[in-house]
């Protein structure tokens, strides 16, 4: 019988399966003697530096590295066994002692003749940027590879990892430490269990496989968090552009010296920071600086620490002055403002509706002290000397739970409305004794709150002499008053023939009328000098052609998407990666499906709000299109979050599938609730009907984005959904 020749395909798979196998055998540990390896402290954390403007900021490889010792190299090496993971002990590893010596004086010398920072310099110099970055000060990360890469180069000696192989697995081990979102740590098990420690000849004097795995992990946790990090961390400053993401962004350490630096000098040449002066009776409390980074400037964001007893003066002149606003300027409410937009745009003979977003240019920064205290003095006229704070019990349905009362404090005056939202209900309580407090109080102590702030920045302190700072307790609502007095003083032809709805710095203008659209227009690029409010012209935008302005049919404001032509509001999400919009940290002893319980049952991050679903806002197709952008949102967090927590899906896969089961309940009862809220008139049947609808979406939602997942697809189809 003649033999079958086997296809020459074939016969290529079998050799190169082989090929892998023995590949695969050579690398890898016997898995029994890994075991005791899983239970190490391995888990690393790369911290953000610090943003604060307190001490002088070092340009200098830090002094903590015992690289930076007059050490021996045996003396390093006794460091590394004895001093990391200290509750895991090692024995007979006396042996390996003299060859891993003369590779850690090695490492030594060269690290010590490294010059890091001028290589760094050198390499940014050299290379040029092929990307629009997020910020004009970060370095990208190919750049930061490149920097690393020359330091495993000229550093690092080959023979301390053993092959190149293990060499290259280390560095894009840390390539990926340099990709982790904040706030996320960095497991160096895998990599252990990858690396071929048969190649590491220091190590074969070690005689148990079970002693040389453990120094293997001792030592490469010593050489990234005493070693990588510690270099990381002394050429660079560890960031993140904004406070929604976790996404790092690295700028070097001369890079961020000079920032500080130029806003200092800036702030004290304009008059923003001026010497502090003795006082006799009053220390007005300090606070410091923390610069967060802006594209291409910095934010200023003051922190400030109070006593007690100060705290609770803050609060009372905080309530007094919420409700002064309140009672001059009512509550603002997107929502409502902008269902009566679209009214209006419906009792209006013409379809064309003429929208403007804009922002104010340094908002709490150009704020006249002066002025803004005038403004105050003028609203508190009708006052009477005398005002009494007493307990109110309060009863909202802005609430979590409309059943609950909650107590609250408020000054009770006919000249003063309470800052509660329509349809409230709240009567006096005596749950204490009324407080009686003199209208010149409050104004002495905003008096001193706006112009004796203070700030301390390396040892010195000064008087903030412009404008209010970023971060206090009552900077909001101060800006808030002055931002109201020069809209409704200013822009009151405007307000009469449109809507002006204004969130901190953010402005929006809508209206009917074209002149009254181009000449509010021609107002934001002048701005209003006799209050020092000017507005930022690359954040303008607009659906009016005008070569000053970007001119666009959708306008993103305070987080949402508005169609000009529609006037229909979606929500707008962040165009970032979701590994960096979500954290994995395991606070309070929690359990990985605990963690899974409470970010999948976390229904503000969809962004669902009762804007976006009211039917007489959006149509029911928009409806249902922002339904299945928040669902498959949904389903992709949930996809991640189990990928990052369970190292055994198979385990946990019934109980995963529960929590979705059930946070899919808690959506379709967050999106029912939100329309019965605004359509009380909505039948049983529309409610059952919806409810379906949105059940549908989130499981198609779900069965997409899981059938890419090889693990996840496979139990997926196993499980009844009803």
């Amino acid at each position: 019988m003649k033999k079958s020749i086997p296809d020459k395909d074939y016969v290529g798979t079998i050799r190169l399966t082989k090929k892998k196998r023995q590949k695969f055998c050579e690398e890898k540990t016997d898995i029994s003697s890994n075991l005791f390896v899983i239970n190490l402290h391995l888990q690393i954390y790369l911290y953000d530096t610090s943003s604060v403007l307190s001490t002088r900021i070092s340009n200098t490889i830090s002094k903590n590295s015992i690289l930076n010792t007059a050490k021996k190299g045996s003396e390093i090496y006794e460091y590394i066994i004895k001093k990391t993971m200290k509750d895991i002990v090692i024995a007979d590893y006396e042996n390996s002692i003299p060859a891993i010596s003369t590779l850690l004086e090695q490492f030594q010398k060269r690290h010590k003749r490294f010059h890091y920072s001028s290589v760094l310099k050198q390499l940014i110099q050299e290379q040029t940027l092929d990307q629009i970055l997020k910020c004009n000060y970060k370095i990208s990360i190919n750049q930061l590879k490149s920097f690393f890469d020359l330091i495993f180069a000229k550093v690092i000696p080959l023979n301390i990892f053993g092959k190149l192989r293990n060499h290259k697995k280390i560095k894009k081990a840390m390539f990926h430490l340099l990709n982790t979102p904040r706030f996320k740590s960095f497991n160096l098990l895998p990599l252990i269990e990858k690396l071929d420690i048969s190649s590491i000849k220091w190590l074969t004097n070690i005689q148990s496989t079970k002693m040389q795995l453990l120094v293997v992990a001792k030592f490469v946790k010593w050489f990234f968090t005493e070693f990588l990090l510690k270099i990381l961390r002394t050429q660079f400053h560890v960031t993140t552009l904004s406070a929604t993401s976790n996404e790092r962004l690295y700028i070097t350490r001369l890079t961020w010296f000079n920032i500080q630096k130029k806003f200092i000098k800036k702030k004290i040449n304009s008059n923003f920071l001026q010497p502090d002066i003795e006082y006799n009776e009053w220390q007005p409390p300090i606070g410091t600086y923390k610069l967060r980074l802006k594209h291409c400037s910095v934010r200023p964001l003051f922190i400030s620490e109070h006593q007690e007893d100060e705290k609770k003066k803050l609060n009372i002149i905080f309530k007094f002055l919420k409700q002064l606003y309140v009672t001059e300027y009512g509550l603002t409410n997107f929502k409502e403002k902008w269902k009566s937009i679209i009214q209006r745009k419906h009792n209006s003979k013409t379809d064309k509706f003429y929208l403007l977003s804009c922002d104010v240019a340094d908002a709490f920064g150009s704020i006249i002290q002066s002025q803004l205290y005038d403004i105050i003095q003028l609203l508190c006229k009708k006052l009477p000397q005398m005002l009494v704070l007493r307990h109110y019990a309060v009863k909202s349905k802005h609430n979590a739970d409309y059943n609950t009362i909650c107590y609250e404090e408020y000054f009770s005056s006919p000249h003063l409305q309470l800052p509660l939202p329509p349809s409230s209900l709240y009567a006096h309580t005596n749950y204490s004794n009324p407080q009686w407090i003199q209208k010149s109080w409050l104004l002495e102590r905003i008096w001193k709150y706006i112009f004796y702030q203070r700030v301390k920045i390396h040892e010195k302190t000064y008087i903030i002499g412009k404008g209010i700072v970023q971060g206090a307790m009552l900077s909001p609502i101060l800006s808030d008053i002055y931002y109201s007095y020069i809209m409704h003083k200013q822009m009151a032809t405007f307000l009469n023939y449109g809507e002006i709805i204004r969130y901190v710095d953010d402005v929006l203008y809508a209206t009917e009328n074209e002149i009254l659209a181009k000449q509010f227009l021609q107002l934001i690029e002048v701005g209003i000098p006799q209050y020092n409010c000017y507005f930022k012209k690359l954040k303008t935008y607009s659906n009016i052609y005008c070569r000053t302005n970007i001119t666009t049919n959708n306008i993103n404001y305070i987080g949402y998407k508005i169609n000009c032509d529609t006037l229909e509001v979606e929500p707008e999400y962040l165009n970032t990666d979701m590994r960096y919009l979500m954290s994995f940290s395991l606070k309070n002893n929690m359990t990985p499906l605990e963690l899974l319980k409470q970010r999948l049952h976390n229904v503000a991050s969809l962004k669902l709000s009762t804007v976006v679903l009211d039917t007489t806002i959006n149509s029911k197709t928009t409806i249902i299109k922002i339904l299945q952008e928040a669902c498959l949102r949904q389903a992709k967090r949930a996809h991640m979050l189990i990928k990052e927590l369970f190292v055994n899906v198979q385990e946990n896969v019934q109980d995963i599938f529960r929590i979705i089961k059930s946070s899919n309940k808690t959506i379709v009862r967050h999106v029912i609730k939100s329309f019965l809220t605004l359509d009380k008139k909505m039948s049983k049947s529309n409610v059952c009907t919806w409810n379906i609808e949105i059940l549908h979406i989130l499981w198609i939602s779900y069965k997409y984005v899981f059938k890419k997942d090889k693990i996840l697809r496979k139990y997926f189809t196993k499980i009844y959904i009803e």
